[in-house]
Parts: C-alpha cells; sequence; structure tokens
C-alpha cells in the first residue's frame, strides 16, 4: 500500500501568493494577482540585506520577481 505524504509547507511567507498568481487560469485575476505578490516581494527584498544569511532568499525572490514580469508579458500584454 502507497503511502501518501502530506504537501510540504511553503518555505517563504510569499509562496503561496506566488503559486496562485503563476497558477491563475482567469486572466481578469491575473493582473491583481501579480500586483499583490510583486508588493509582497518587493517588501520582503526591502528587508533582505545584501550578503545576509538570506541570499538564498533574495535569489528567490529576485527569479519570482523575473517570472512575474514574464507572465504579465505573455498573458497580460493585450490590456497594455
Amino acid at each position: 500500500m502507497a503511502h501518501q505524504s502530506e504537501p510540504l509547507p511553503p518555505l517563504h511567507d510569499w509562496e503561496p501568493l506566488y503559486s496562485a498568481a503563476v497558477l491563475e487560469t482567469d486572466n481578469t485575476r491575473l493582473g491583481d494577482r501579480i500586483r499583490e505578490v510583486e508588493k509582497e516581494l518587493k517588501l520582503r527584498l526591502s528587508v533582505l540585506t545584501i550578503g545576509s544569511a538570506h541570499e538564498a532568499e533574495r535569489k528567490a525572490v529576485q527569479d519570482a520577481l523575473r517570472s512575474l514580469a514574464v507572465l504579465k508579458a505573455e498573458r497580460l500584454s493585450h490590456a497594455l
């Protein structure tokens, strides 16, 4: 019998918002989701200092912001 495991909790507080934006299928809601997570990511980035023990999270936040920019360009460019 296979053992079912529970999903892993997010590593960072902003991850559920990011996942919700990336997985959003309704383009009418996508813009709001992206704005919400971008605000949270920029706030988080402002408190993570360069060279700190949080370097991995800084990189993850920067990667997430770049991914959101691509998502906006690909899925919301018609709204601009």
